[in-house]
């Protein structure tokens, strides 16, 4: 009775204070649970890619008009295998992306395979197969769908992949990008922007990597 009290008190002063202490608690919740499945010391320069892919994908979890597709897994496992490049020990690496899938309740298995099934699809995919596999996603795709940056990185990965442009123009991949982009809903502006960020990102991770080598050598 004491218990039940209490719980009402708590979920009543969540709703005075709002919706953003509600979504902190929940956040630090699902941290919580990702230390119980990974128990290890993350090495510093990984440590702020797992945090943020932690809080995007809680967020995304509580996004009624979000729908995870193969353009979504191919995104976040891009970023993730982009982002652990170099991670030690190497063991860990697999142990890492489930623990933060598993505590925010997506399905690592059915992450991963969803986009090596896109991924080498797109590696033999003409202009036809391309179309015809956007127009079969936009079908099943729910009114008004809720956007992450996440889906960015999943078109870039789908459009790099293609032959046709596998060793083509970059001009050429952010045209296409535009045309898939806009097939989809999704305001190119700002898949350009997040795309430019994560290309970003990534040559300030290799810099970093390279520093860390050239000091253990030095050593």
């Amino acid at each position: 009775m004491i218990l039940a009290k209490s719980r009402g008190k708590l979920r009543s002063l969540k709703n005075y204070l709002g919706l953003a202490l509600s979504v902190r608690a929940t956040i630090s919740d699902s941290k919580s649970d990702f230390h119980k499945e990974f128990p290890y010391v993350i090495p510093p320069i990984y440590r702020k890619l797992a945090d943020e892919l932690l809080v995007e994908l809680h967020l995304l979890s509580h996004q009624t008009n979000f729908k995870k597709d193969s353009i979504f897994a191919t995104g976040l496992k891009e970023i993730f295998s982009k982002f652990t490049c170099g991670y030690k020990p190497s063991e860990h690496i697999n142990k890492l992306f489930e623990a933060i899938c598993n505590c925010n309740g997506f399905n690592p298995t059915e992450i991963s395979s969803s986009s090596e099934q896109l991924v080498d699809k797109a590696k033999s995919f003409t202009k036809e197969d391309l179309n015809a596999f956007l127009s079969q996603l936009k079908n099943e795709r729910i009114e008004k769908e809720y956007y992450s940056r996440i889906n960015a990185i999943g078109i870039y990965k789908l459009v790099s992949e293609m032959p046709s442009f596998k060793d083509g123009k970059e001009e050429d991949i952010n045209k296409e990008i535009k045309n898939i982009s806009e097939l989809l809903g999704y305001q190119y502006s700002r898949i350009e922007k997040d795309i430019s960020m994560y290309k970003s990102n990534i040559e300030k991770m290799k810099q970093a990597l390279e520093i860390i080598a050239l000091n253990l050598t030095s050593k």
